[in-house]
């Protein structure tokens, strides 16, 4: 499943300015080693950028260099957020007008799984139990509730709008296998046979309007995908399975945006075909992607135990335009237009171009996500999100 706060610690050289290591080092090894630091120019300008407008207020709290880790936006949307905040130890709800809806401490002590309902922050926390099974609640305001008991044992909630508009994963009746159980407001219900519960991956675009399914049928040695898009009634199929190699996360631009499977060989899912991304990263452990682009991440940890993160942009066909290697950790936000990326970490936050030119720069933001309407949630040094304007794009 997707990195939630606990892969987002940040590494010991996150002073260095993001823009700072704009030059193209090598491609990131397979394992943790220490890689040379040539510096070919990338393109990317080095000098001063504007500080984006709405973004200088209100961070006086921000993050010092060489601070704790900072709060991460786990899901957000134009009415509300919810973050992962280290210093309260705790998950917290925040509504747009950045008031504090609910707190959920045994959420982060269980690195818990979060979706936004119909909406952010109202949320859907699975997180796993002492007796082996998960336990999910529903996240309302102070209030938390168990989900009402079901025939078989949800073990994960993947997507929920409602009562009956929702993707489950639960274990077969009687104990016989699992299954994806897509529930639809007509009273329809779509089943999927996986092999385990675990592994199943779901991805949703910004605008949650479609998604994709991955995961391993009962029986079958690969992996399949299964693409989903939204109706009147709730989530239906696209087309049938189809296989592709293995994969650990993945991002989707939209319904006619680029999907990108991420794994030991990072996938462009084309038509529903795989075809191979154009990158030199040995393997894509992590992406962001809006309808015309898309960013391709590898991380590593040098033999000093320096965090990396290596970042290659690609146009909506795969071909890689810009590349940018940073000692540091970093989380990456797309547009929903695929042509501006958030850039954020312990050195602040930064936001490019579809080409990875810098637009603008903001220090003391941890965390940075859009919303479905292109809007752009930060997250300050005292762990409570805004939401502000980004740059427009080009």
């Amino acid at each position: 499943m997707f990195p939630r706060h606990a892969t987002l610690a940040l590494g010991t050289a996150a002073a260095v300015m993001l823009a700072a290591c704009s030059g193209r080092g090598p491609a990131p090894p397979a394992a943790p080693a220490t890689p040379s630091r040539g510096a070919s120019a990338s393109g990317v300008p080095r000098g001063h950028a504007p500080v984006a407008p709405g973004l200088e207020a209100g961070l006086e709290a921000g993050l010092e260099p060489g601070a704790a880790p900072g709060a991460v936006v786990l899901a957000a949307s134009s009415s509300g957020a919810v973050v992962a905040d280290p210093a309260t130890r705790s998950y917290r709800g925040y509504t747009s007008a950045g008031e504090l809806s609910w707190i959920d401490r045994d959420a982060y002590r269980n690195d818990a799984e979060v979706v936004c309902a119909a909406r952010c922050p109202d949320a859907v926390i699975t997180a796993a139990g002492r007796d082996g099974t998960n336990r999910v609640r529903l996240r309302t305001g102070t209030r938390a509730r168990l989900t009402a008991p079901a025939r078989a044992p949800v073990r994960r909630v993947l997507a929920v709008r409602g009562p009956s508009d929702a993707v489950l994963v639960e274990d077969g009746r009687g104990g016989r296998g699992a299954r994806i159980r897509v529930d639809r407001t007509d009273r329809t219900r779509v089943l999927v046979d996986v092999a385990d519960t675990a592994g199943v991956l779901w991805v949703e675009d910004a605008g949650r309007s479609a998604a994709l399914a991955v995961y391993r049928r009962p029986g079958h040695a690969g992996t399949s995908v299964l693409a989903f898009r939204r109706d009147g009634r709730g989530w239906r199929p696209g087309g049938p399975p189809r296989p592709v190699a293995e994969s650990w996360g993945g991002c989707l631009g939209g319904v006619r945006g680029p999907a990108i499977l991420a794994g030991p060989r990072g996938t462009l899912l084309a038509h529903g075909t795989p075809a191979p991304l154009t990158s030199d990263l040995p393997q894509v452990g992590e992406c962001a992607a809006g309808r015309d682009g898309a960013v391709l991440l590898a991380r590593w940890i040098d033999a000093g135990g320096t965090a990396h993160t290596a970042l290659r942009g690609v146009d909506a066909t795969g071909r890689e335009t810009w590349a940018r290697d940073v000692p540091a950790e970093v989380e990456v936000a797309a547009h929903p237009s695929g042509r501006q990326f958030a850039l954020s970490g312990q050195a602040g936050l930064e936001i490019v171009d579809q080409a990875g030119r810098t637009l603008v720069r903001a220090a003391g933001v941890s965390s940075a996500r859009y919303t479905e309407t292109g809007g752009l949630v930060v997250v300050d040094g005292a762990g409570t999100p805004r939401w502000a304007e980004p740059p427009r794009d080009g």
